[in-house]
């Protein structure tokens, strides 16, 4: 082993005893935390834990569960821009142009008011609805 003058340890025994030292530091500190349950995965989850996890779940967007309003103006006529608006998320949500307006009527999930006497609804060419006379 080689000695330097000025030290009386061995470079060799200092490398060991460090290298030592590490090592139970290592092991003391990998020994320590919580021991995790070996968990059962055919259990099911109590109730209160159901509950729990169901609180703890934040969705990320919730469309609003609302009752379709009908789409009418204050003074009871039909509001076509409206209309025309359910007819555009129509569209998007079907990728395809409805056969005729009771297609439109039948599946767009808006309560549609009667149209005044003597009128229809249509659906243009351009996909806008207007009222024509019978």
């Amino acid at each position: 082993m080689k000695c330097f003058p000025d030290k009386k340890i061995p470079v060799a025994r200092h490398g060991v005893t460090v290298g030592i030292t590490l090592l139970v530091g290592v092991l003391l500190f990998t020994g320590c935390g919580k021991a995790k349950k070996p968990t059962d995965e055919t259990s099911a989850p109590t109730p209160e834990a159901a509950k729990q996890m169901a609180a703890d779940h934040v969705p990320v967007y919730a469309p609003p569960k609302t009752t379709p309003a009908p789409v009418a103006a204050p003074n009871g006529e039909p509001d076509l821009a409206e209309l025309n608006r359910a007819m555009l998320r129509w569209l998007m949500s079907h990728h395809r142009a409805p056969a005729s307006f009771e297609d439109f009527a039948a599946t767009a999930g808006v309560a549609i008011p009667p149209a005044p006497a003597g009128k229809k609804y249509i659906i243009a060419k351009d996909m806008h609805i207007q009222l024509v006379n019978k």
